[in-house]
């Protein structure tokens, strides 16, 4: 209710107490906002590092389920780029099981070229995503994508 001898006053709150409680609502705001990116769903994988290896080029990749769910199927479809951006390669690599909030490290051979050769890796799609109870997801929307190395990863 607003009092019409004081303009001041709304709702039987001084405007000291507004403020407190506008600022006691955002800083809950700012909490709930924290906790719900800490609690994000993703599945992130990291070209972490690629080297010569028996004349091809050999990835390893870092990846952290936080899905909140163990994959028992899980496959990725790249394209592997030269470094003029032309397609040298598909490679289908199946990385399953992923455990639940667990990081795996995954060695790959991609392709008999020297690593040098290789400007870009794209995800191109994740054909089999599958958790351990059977359901199918949709993990490319997860998916989330970098590299420590040279060569891009992209999605």
């Amino acid at each position: 209710m607003i009092s019409s001898t004081n303009p001041n006053r709304m709702s039987g709150r001084t405007g000291g107490q507004w403020l407190a409680a506008i600022a006691a609502a955002g800083f809950s705001l700012v909490l709930w906002a924290g906790t719900a990116a800490a609690q994000e769903k993703s599945l992130d994988i990291e070209l972490n590092k690629a080297v010569d290896s028996g004349g091809g080029c050999l990835a390893s990749f870092v990846v952290q389920n936080k899905l909140e769910q163990t994959l028992d199927r899980f496959s990725l479809d790249l394209f592997i780029f030269g470094k003029e951006g032309i397609i040298a390669r598909q490679v289908l690599l199946d990385m399953a099981p992923l455990r639940k909030a667990k990081t795996t490290v995954a060695n790959f051979s991609l392709i008999q070229v020297p690593c040098e050769n290789i400007g870009k890796i794209l995800v191109n799609n994740i054909p089999s995503c599958r958790s351990e109870d059977g359901n199918l997801l949709d993990c490319l929307t997860d998916l989330k994508v970098s590299s420590r190395n040279r060569i891009e990863l992209t999605k």
